[in-house]
């Protein structure tokens, strides 16, 4: 069998099998009513096929105020400081948005979303969109397949197990829609 035939036979079978799984955000609120606010945030955008949950071991401190006492500019709800793991998103007590409003906002623009959405959310945090165009589609599956069979961390390595592998290839079909 050619290596275009498998591949076809692989997308066929992709229509059909499916796996649900689950997305973290690792985000470090401080305080409780910041942390119910990304809790709340969360649960908008989860779904029964794709629970978004808050880990908070790791990942940016999210604060109300200023942590260096540097004043906020008043036209400012939030601003990022630092980069990676000490990266810090301070959120502006008295901005022009809401709080809860303010902080959709940076999360969508953390987390890489297009909208504040559950489908937005699916397509991001599924893992099935290799490339981040904001599409899964033949090209994502096309960089999967040029992947299938080798080990690493690799893009189509959908659940972490350093393979890219059938396990792969279903939890990409689980969120491919031709």
């Amino acid at each position: 069998m050619s290596r275009t035939t498998h591949r076809l036979l692989l997308l066929s079978t992709l229509i059909l099998v499916g796996s649900a799984s689950a997305a973290t955000v690792k985000l470090r609120p401080q305080g409780t009513e910041l942390t119910r606010l990304v809790e709340q945030a969360l649960s908008a955008i989860s779904t029964k096929e794709l629970p978004v949950t808050l880990d908070s071991s790791s990942g940016p401190i999210l604060s109300i105020g200023s942590s260096n006492g540097v004043a906020f500019n008043p036209d400012v709800s939030a601003r990022v400081l630092g980069t990676g793991t000490d990266q810090r998103i301070e959120f502006n007590p008295n901005g022009p948005q809401p709080l809860a409003e303010a902080l959709r906002a940076e999360l969508t623009r953390f987390i890489g979303l297009k909208a504040w959405t559950a489908e937005a959310a699916k397509l991001r945090l599924s893992g099935a969109d290799l490339n981040g165009d904001g599409v899964i589609d033949l090209t994502d599956f096309a960089l999967l397949m040029n992947n299938y069979g080798k080990t690493g961390s690799l893009p189509g390595d959908l659940n972490g197990d350093s393979r890219v592998d059938d396990l792969d290839l279903r939890l990409f079909g689980g969120q491919y829609k031709p």
